[in-house]
């Protein structure tokens, strides 16, 4: 008996023991669940005044794209012979139209040598009347009027480019517009490939602007857009594009280019910048 409540008391122990324990934890997860914040749902009235928006997918909003004015077209003139420049017509800043004399070089040298050609001509000529008269009389063999035939027309072929190397001694306009820049003076030397004057015609402008890759699609080659100046803000031109670049510049966007009239007295300048407006649907 002795050996059986030896067995049952250390039993009972543990028993007691192991249900102390469980009921300290229930207790503990009990106060740990009353300390959690639980939050109870309720209905809040709308405040006054306040609604919602409907979402419109045709909503309109404004793109600005700035741009800047560049000249029509411009270009460096230079002679197509070499000579000693005599004359210059304009300065800097002078408006030009097209086929004005705008410099002369020296061509006294070039004249002598027409003045010669003349001569041969003139001698020739009378050789081939002259040979003409006796071949049809048998007196001279018809080959000495075939080298006075052809003598002639050497010299006139002569004549002709000794002519076109004068008529370039003389610079013209290429086109009606105003001269930027005077690089040479007279007394100068002209050689071909060497700047003289640098001419921009202004009378029409270019005006560029880039764009993103998304921008693209509101641009389309002879489409026209309305273009403002930053420093004629109530002067409204309207610009046709040109050109929309295939390719992108250095900063990753398309370059879009319109050409636009200028303001009268041509008050717009190359380098002056301007912005277009676009109302579009998002």
């Amino acid at each position: 008996m002795k050996r059986i409540y030896s067995y049952l008391i250390p039993t009972v122990i543990l028993v007691a023991i192991f249900g102390g324990i469980a009921l300290k934890l229930k207790k503990n997860k009990t106060i740990a669940e009353q300390r959690v914040y639980h939050h109870t749902p309720t209905e809040i009235p709308p405040l006054a005044g306040i609604t919602a928006l409907p979402i419109d997918s045709n909503d309109e909003g404004n793109l600005v794209f700035t741009g800047t004015f560049e000249p029509f077209r411009e270009t460096k003139i230079s002679a197509e012979t070499q000579g000693k420049i005599n004359v210059i017509t304009v300065d800097a800043g002078s408006v030009v139209i097209k086929g004005q004399k705008l410099v002369q070089l020296d061509d006294a040298l070039l004249q002598l040598q027409l003045q010669s050609v003349d001569i041969q001509i003139e001698g020739l000529t009378a050789d081939v009347t002259r040979y003409s008269i006796l071949a049809k009389a048998d007196a001279v063999q018809g080959v000495q009027l075939e080298k006075a035939q052809l003598g002639l027309k050497s010299a006139q072929v002569q004549k002709a480019t000794i002519q076109e190397q004068i008529n370039k001694t003389t610079i013209k306009a290429p086109f009606s517009g105003v001269v930027f820049a005077k690089l040479n003076e007279v007394g100068g030397f002209a050689s071909p490939g060497v700047p003289l004057l640098h001419l921009l015609e202004i009378s029409s402008m270019k005006f560029t602007i880039n764009v993103a890759e998304n921008d693209l699609k509101y641009f389309k080659i002879g489409d026209s857009h309305e273009i403002v100046a930053d420093v004629f803000p109530d002067k409204k031109m309207i610009g046709k594009i040109s050109l929309v670049a295939n390719k992108t510049n250095v900063g990753n966007s398309f370059s879009i280019q319109f050409t636009v009239n200028n303001i009268s007295n041509h008050v717009l300048r190359a380098g002056m910048f301007g912005k277009i407006e676009l109302t579009v649907k998002n």
